[in-house]
């Protein structure tokens, strides 16, 4: 019997005395190299429009949703399953009217649309769930390598993912397969993916098996904002890009975008930005004095800040408190839960507890004892 091969690991006293390396960042805090990014949103909410801006802001060293870029162009190769090259050009002129550029500035850009063609990446089989790369992809590699192209984009995995999307192995084989395009050139993928009914309705945002969520280093999440009853704000232009999931930086963080011109633009500060100190109180005042009246009308607020009963939410819908954004809501809701103006109480049977927001001076109904959580 042959002897097995012992790993080739190593320790890590080899870093002693060595310099922490940074976060290589395409855009900071949103996209990371060597690794797969997901972008999530409904059909005709814009993912497309934002995945092609962000290639022009990288190409022409453009802030991208006000965020800065690297010092030098990146080259990007966007694959389009849905847009034909008329709406392509179409897209660009209102992109490059927003960013002041000319497609002469664009050389660091390649635009591929697909539409009507075999666009899956893998097949599986279907006896061992084991995948295969395809020649559409065996192409799509060699000209990653050929061009230089450190961004990916890939629109949609409806059209390039022809498995099934809630086994988790073939998930798992077709997002390593994206990232071994990643690294290539040490850049990053986009996947744009289109959110089940399940995930529209949780705003969760993603399909079939949670491999998907998992397996992504970070996933994007592009929706409207909701209206003080949870609902989604049909008729609207404005938008919120959510980071669901980040592992090399702080999740829940949101943008606010408008549509507008043809493209997406990130929008001016709300008020309550929190900016110094008398922003902050009065913030903080506005936010416990809306809680105080809620649970003074009998109303129940969830601790979870994401939650459609939580604080945020339940107190923008206020009027005293609707100018204030709900990314200032949170931060609020953290400083007062850490100053113990505000306490978390566990309510409910054993096997449905819950965790409750109320003013250190108040009780919420049905409340036995003080029952404080901890912060």
């Amino acid at each position: 019997m042959a002897a097995i091969k012992m790993f080739d690991a190593f320790s890590p006293t080899i870093w002693q005395g060595k310099e922490v390396p940074e976060r290589r960042w395409l855009i900071p805090g949103l996209l990371i190299r060597g690794s797969v990014t997901m972008l999530n949103g409904d059909g005709g909410i814009g993912k497309s429009l934002l995945a092609q801006q962000l290639a022009t802001a990288l190409a022409t060293v453009r802030p991208f949703l006000g965020i800065e870029p690297q010092a030098e162009p990146v080259p990007s190769l966007s694959v389009f399953c849905e847009d034909d090259l008329q709406e392509l050009h179409f897209r660009q002129a209102h992109i490059n009217a927003h960013y002041g550029c000319t497609m002469d500035e664009l050389g660091a850009m390649a635009l591929l649309s697909r539409v009507g063609e075999e666009n899956g990446l893998m097949t599986f089989d279907r006896r061992t769930d084991e995948g295969e790369e395809t020649p559409f992809y065996r192409q799509l590699e060699q000209t990653i390598r050929d061009s230089g192209a450190e961004l990916i984009v890939i629109d949609t995995s409806a059209d390039t993912f022809i498995g099934n999307e809630n086994i988790r192995t073939q998930v798992r084989q077709f997002i390593n397969a994206l990232r071994r395009l990643a690294q290539i050139n040490d850049g990053g993928v986009v996947l744009n993916a289109h959110p089940s009914l399940t995930g529209l309705a949780s705003g969760a945002g993603f399909s079939g098996s949670t491999a998907w969520h998992n397996t992504v280093r970070g996933r994007l999440y592009l929706t409207k904002p909701q209206t003080a009853e949870g609902e989604e704000e049909e008729q609207s232009d404005a938008r919120v890009l959510k980071l669901m999931k980040s592992n090399y930086g702080r999740a829940g963080e949101t943008i606010a975008l408008t549509w507008r011109d043809h493209v997406l633009v990130r929008d001016a500060p709300a008020r309550g930005s929190t900016s110094n100190l008398v922003d902050r109180l009065d913030l903080d005042n506005a936010v416990l004095a809306g809680l105080r009246k809620l649970v003074g009308s009998g109303v129940l607020v969830s601790a979870d800040p994401d939650a459609k009963t939580g604080l945020a939410n339940k107190v923008r819908a206020l009027p005293s408190c609707r100018c204030w954004s709900w990314q200032a809501m949170i931060g609020a809701q953290e400083r007062l839960i850490a100053a113990g103006k505000i306490e978390l109480v566990e309510m409910g049977s054993p096997s449905k507890r819950r965790v409750y927001v109320r003013p250190h001076d108040m009780r919420l109904p049905g409340e036995l004892g003080i029952g404080n959580a901890g912060a």
